[in-house]
């Protein structure tokens, strides 16, 4: 079974919540409160979730735990600002995709995501849903794709930006399949949505809490999901790769990464801490609501998530040359 397969399916490892006073004996514990940065303004998916975990976290170190927006370029101001601080445990970067791929389309990097982190865990996985016009010709993925290579160059598809999530999901379509259709980017997921809505753009394949809503209220169909497997909140809807492309497999996550120097007793404990905090019944409830996928790896196997993320979409972005524009 692929990893990343692997890691979609695994289960929510069941964890009694840790608290300070059980803190074992030599474990780390900080001296000075710790901060939680998350690379996209307040309000957004990684936001919700650090605040979710952050009083739980607080409880079992014992010492306050803030959330810090640092949004920008694509989240590269956010998780470059933590791939320059010191190892000490005290800042964590809530890691999304774009945390890795920003870079990849920039020249200087910023950052390198794979040499300049310690991944500590992947905390959940966020699926993505392809959605169509209201008035699209076909009411399902196979027909849809049918559909997008009759029609070679007269279909686009929408993102909230070029090297938004979604625009490279789109692109690992185009890269798999052939498929000749335009990229039109907007300001944010909102307005690509509205234009899809207006019948204006044809398609996007993007974050489902972005579009549950327009989905839940049939104001845009829903044809199929990104994810590896089907998920809980739509099981009727086959996935890309099951119905259109075998292999095909996009979606966004959120992690807890924490610079590279960070010592292994330090990257231990806090890998304790966010794991506990995803176990606790009311982060659970919440985060699914939300239309997260809850996961709590360990480090090994969040290293190993990065590193085939980092090779797929890098070569991705070099195929179809993305270049951010900030």
């Amino acid at each position: 079974m692929p990893l990343r397969r692997a890691l979609l399916l695994a289960p929510l490892t069941p964890l009694t919540p840790l608290a300070a006073p059980a803190l074992a004996q030599g474990a780390w514990a900080p001296a000075r409160p710790l901060r939680l940065v998350v690379p996209f303004p307040a309000g957004g998916s990684p936001d919700l979730l650090a605040r979710l975990m952050a009083p739980h976290a607080q409880a079992a170190l014992g010492q306050p735990v803030t959330v810090e927006n640092r949004a920008g370029a694509g989240a590269a101001v956010g998780s470059g600002l933590v791939a320059r601080e010191a190892g000490d445990g005290l800042t964590i970067l809530v890691a999304v995709i774009s945390s890795l791929t920003a870079p990849m389309m920039m020249t200087p990097p910023p950052y390198d995501p794979v040499r300049d982190f310690r991944p500590l865990s992947l905390l959940a996985i966020t699926p993505t849903v392809l959605v169509t016009r209201p008035d699209f010709p076909a009411r399902d993925a196979a027909g849809w794709h049918r559909f997008v290579l009759a029609h070679p160059g007269r279909l686009t598809f929408a993102s909230g930006g070029v090297g938004n999530p979604a625009h490279l999901a789109g692109e690992l379509y185009r890269s798999m399949t052939g498929a000749d259709v335009t990229h039109v980017p907007f300001r944010g997921s909102a307005p690509s949505l509205a234009e899809l809505q207006a019948g204006r753009v044809d398609f996007s394949i993007l974050d489902l809490p972005s579009a549950q809503g327009l989905i839940a209220n049939r104001q845009v169909p829903a044809l199929a999901v990104g994810t590896a497997e089907r998920i809980p909140a739509f099981p009727d809807l086959p996935t890309l790769s099951e119905s259109v492309v075998p292999g095909f497999e996009a979606y966004s996550w959120v992690m807890w990464w924490v610079p590279a120097s960070t010592p292994d007793a330090v990257a231990a404990r806090l890998g304790e801490v966010a794991r506990a905090a995803l176990a606790m019944p009311e982060v659970q409830a919440r985060a699914a609501a939300a239309g997260f996928l809850l996961r709590g790896s360990d480090e090994a196997p969040a290293r190993a998530h990065v590193a085939a993320e980092a090779a797929k979409w890098r070569r991705v972005i070099q195929e179809r040359r993305i270049v951010f524009e900030g």
